[in-house]
């Protein structure tokens, strides 16, 4: 999922299986296949090549998609938190 993460992020059109977490990570940004399913990834990629009006539409919902993720400050606040509630509970004990 960190490619799927860094190809919204850039704006690339994004072609992902349908599997674990990533239909939640992409929403509707990404078309995305059955896993393990070739045939439906190749027509999913010739279909994309085939409509520049649709990688243009995939690109832009891709980075408006991402710009709802959290950012690297806010990770590491998030982190520095739970770290904090832990110890704090390990030292109640």
């Amino acid at each position: 999922s960190l490619v799927a993460q860094e190809a919204l992020r850039a704006g690339v059109p994004l072609v992902a299986a349908a599997s674990g977490g990533v239909p939640e990570l992409v929403g509707t940004a990404a078309v995305l296949v059955p896993c393990g399913d070739a045939d439906s990834l190749a027509s999913a990629v010739l279909g994309l090549l085939a409509d520049p009006a649709r990688r243009a539409a995939l690109g832009a919902a891709g980075r408006a998609r991402a710009r709802t993720w959290p950012g690297e400050d806010d990770t590491a606040a998030l982190v520095l938190s739970v770290y904090d509630e832990v110890t704090r509970a390990a030292a109640d004990r």
